[in-house]
């Protein structure tokens, strides 16, 4: 009758060396994974590039808290909650500084112009976004658009009629931002069919709908600044006459 073998010495060290390598991989992760559990912890938030808001107000809006595991932070879900809760926030961008520092880094919307709703005048950006209730701002007013059921934080919308003027409005907004022209700026009237009309300083400017605005704003940044212009003079700018060309007339 065969005898049954035994097994190797050799065999059943490869074994057990196998297995206390498994081992050991397990407890280094393990050791890992208790390491970032126990020490990477939120102790520090700093925040920059804000002025609208203190940094308080933009802690106290990511939902960052002291004592938060530092390396499972998700950056999307904080910079989104920020930008949800704080309307004046356009951009966020979180950085972890190891061991326990996190640092927001904030860009804010400045507040361009009022527009007119059912629920009285609202406070908007340059690039259509709804901040707040207007108050006693000193920014452009418009004048002949309504916005429907604005809301802090949220896009300007318009009814389809007025859909395209919005547009209008929003792309001419954005050209004066662009041209450090908002500050002297005071109006926007809306209501010609083809044109819209800036107060700007003294003066008074025709803009053909559509048109485009930081060319035409070159023009008349170059308008200004002719020796033929009469000094503190009021009068009318006018671009919607030819293409390319002002047109000026003194107002007495």
């Amino acid at each position: 009758m065969a005898q049954r073998r035994r097994p190797s010495r050799r065999r059943r060290r490869g074994r057990f060396g196998l297995l206390y390598r498994v081992f050991a991989v397990l407890a280094v992760l393990a050791a890992v994974i208790v390491a970032c559990v126990v020490f990477f912890r939120v102790n520090e938030v700093l925040v920059n590039g804000n002025s609208r808001y203190t940094a308080q107000e933009i802690v106290d809006a990511s939902g960052v808290k002291t004592g938060d595991n530092l390396l499972a932070l998700s950056k999307g879900r904080v910079a989104g909650t920020i930008r949800a809760k704080l309307p004046y926030v356009e951009s966020v961008s979180i950085a972890i500084k190891l061991p326990d520092c996190v640092v927001i880094t904030v860009g804010e919307r400045v507040a361009a112009a009022s527009v007119e709703s059912a629920e009285g005048r609202w406070l908007m950006s340059a690039h259509g976004r709804i901040l707040e209730p207007a108050g006693a701002q000193d920014v452009v007013e418009i004048v002949g658009l309504e916005v429907v059921t604005p809301y802090p934080g949220g896009l300007a919308v318009a009814e389809e009629k007025d859909a395209l003027t919005l547009e209008h409005v929003t792309a001419l907004l954005q050209a004066l931002e662009e041209k450090e022209m908002l500050k002297q700026s005071r109006r926007i009237d809306c209501t010609a069919v083809s044109y819209l009309t800036l107060e700007w300083g003294i003066y008074t400017v025709k803009l053909p709908r559509g048109g485009d605005y930081p060319y035409m704003l070159r023009l008349l940044q170059g308008a200004l600044n002719s020796e033929k212009l009469p000094a503190d003079q009021p009068g009318i700018f006018d671009l919607t006459v030819e293409e390319g060309v002002v047109h000026f007339k003194p107002v007495h």
